[in-house]
């Protein structure tokens, strides 16, 4: 009976130690790095809060070759998608503000729908700028 104990107890500690210098080695010494990740493979909701971020940006700063490279790195389709992104959130009537942007930076790309012409009309529509 005794010798079935220390053996439990032998694999348990062994158990032990080999979770904890695993997770050691897995959180400290040699943790996953990611580098020179894209906003292509970005999960759709963040690739979606890029894109209004780039219309921020582009707002405030209105470098159009910088907004051009980020539309095109949000992958292959990067301009239709921003297209897209920049259509509904004008159908779901989200933040006015975002939408003018979005809408700005789409008509600047050369981008065009009727459905951004309320959000471009007057002056600096869209833009942040002082």
């Amino acid at each position: 009976m005794r010798r079935w104990l220390r053996v439990i107890a032998l694999i348990g500690i062994g158990l032990t130690v080999g979770l904890g210098l695993g997770l050691y080695l897995g959180w400290e010494a040699w943790p996953i790095e990611y580098t020179d990740a894209v906003p292509g493979i970005l999960q759709d909701s963040y690739r979606r809060d890029y894109a209004i971020l780039i219309a921020a940006t582009y707002a405030v700063d209105n470098d159009l070759s910088g907004a051009e490279r980020r539309v095109n790195s949000l992958g292959a389709d990067g301009r239709n998608y921003f297209y897209s992104v920049t259509l509904d959130a004008i159908l779901r009537g989200d933040n006015d503000q975002d939408i003018r942007q979005l809408a700005r930076l789409a008509a600047d790309l050369g981008l065009d729908s009727p459905a951004l012409a309320p959000y471009l009309a007057g002056d600096n529509a869209g833009n942040t700028a002082p």
